[in-house]
């Protein structure tokens, strides 16, 4: 499989590394903005042809793939000529800034027939496929309520690190919290229903846009969830937990990659639950593109479509409006507005 691979920063880096590793898959040319991340790439990765853009790499060369590690703000120009290839693709989350375009972008892959994928790669944590497990096998009752909190301090002036989202208007929205509210859909097997959020900004931040964030989600069947998040917390030490109340106890995650226990209502201690090992962002990325590979294969169902990532820009989109609104937004109305249909 002749991959284009367009990005080379930190993420773009492992791409190339997941991607080389594979024994079906060849990575056939490189586009980067930065002729140094370029040749870089080359010293490791051998002399592969470079472009300035996606157009004009697809109007040179054959690809059965393009996987897209660039920023959002430029993301509907690359899909655009990318679908016009009949090429698919798997671009890094979030597929777009505006909700609008976004929709644009899925709507004329699905018109085009060319298969879209959103890089939600931490759906394929092992423990976040064992969290959905036990929801769904109900093991410990019926959820009831969440809680799910995530702080650190993420300091972007760290070599390597991508810098657009210190200028974005919400950094921590659109870059970090759109993978926990998409975990949390994905986990629970529930859409929200109605949302209410607030955002804001320490004096100490170094982003542009809000680094922090809280929502209190209404999901289908009456369950309730409460999301924290921070970029600009006053540790740099992460701290994270994400706890649910069932019926018949708790299921806690107490580290961000691993550490899964469940505790029966009257337990005095958990009981961890056993994991595959992983190595976080790249065995989890593995298992995205084998997914996606074999999706567009025809081998088994496409992996995180760009319809599925749409509902989950949706939830982050309408948090943003209930923040300005100072409201409850419901979700079926906000559909609505932005012409979404309903989830499923």
């Amino acid at each position: 499989m002749r991959v284009l691979l367009a990005g080379l920063g930190n993420r773009g880096g492992l791409w190339g590394k997941v991607l080389s590793e594979d024994s079906g898959t060849k990575i056939a040319a490189i586009i980067d903005v930065d002729p140094a991340r370029i040749e870089t790439f080359r010293a490791q990765y051998g002399p592969l042809p470079a472009y300035a853009d996606v157009a004009t790499a697809l109007a040179r060369e054959p690809f059965d793939a393009a996987v897209l590690v660039t920023p959002p703000d430029g993301r509907r120009a690359q899909t655009d000529a990318a679908f016009a290839a009949g090429v698919p693709v798997l671009g890094e989350k979030p597929l777009a800034l505006d909700l609008d375009e976004a929709r644009a972008i899925v709507t004329a892959g699905e018109k085009a027939r060319v298969p879209l994928s959103v890089g939600l790669n931490f759906r394929f944590l092992p423990v976040s496929l064992a969290i959905k497990s036990l929801i769904a096998s109900n093991r410990m009752g019926a959820p009831a309520f969440g809680m799910f909190n995530y702080m650190r301090n993420r300091d972007w002036w760290r070599p390597g690190m991508n810098t657009y989202p210190q200028t974005m208007d919400d950094p921590m929205m659109l870059e970090q919290t759109i993978h926990h509210l998409d975990l949390i859909r994905y986990c629970y097997g529930r859409e929200v229903e109605a949302l209410t959020c607030r955002t804001w900004n320490p004096p100490w931040s170094v982003y542009r846009g809000d680094a922090n964030v809280t929502c209190q989600l209404t999901l289908e069947g009456g369950m309730e969830v409460i999301y924290t998040g921070t970029w600009s917390g006053g540790w740099n030490d992460l701290r994270f937990e994400w706890r649910t109340d069932c019926a018949d106890g708790v299921v806690i995650q107490r580290q961000l990659f691993s550490d899964l226990v469940v505790a029966g209502r009257e337990d005095t201690e958990p009981t961890a639950v056993p994991l595959e090992p992983c190595e976080p962002f790249l065995d989890d990325t593995r298992a995205l593109w084998s997914a996606f590979r074999d999706g567009i294969a025809g081998g088994r169902p496409l992996p995180c479509t760009g319809r599925d990532h749409l509902e989950s820009l949706a939830v982050c989109f309408a948090a943003l409006k209930a923040h300005r609104d100072g409201r409850r937004i419901d979700m079926a109305a906000f559909r609505s507005d932005h012409g979404l249909p309903a989830p499923g």
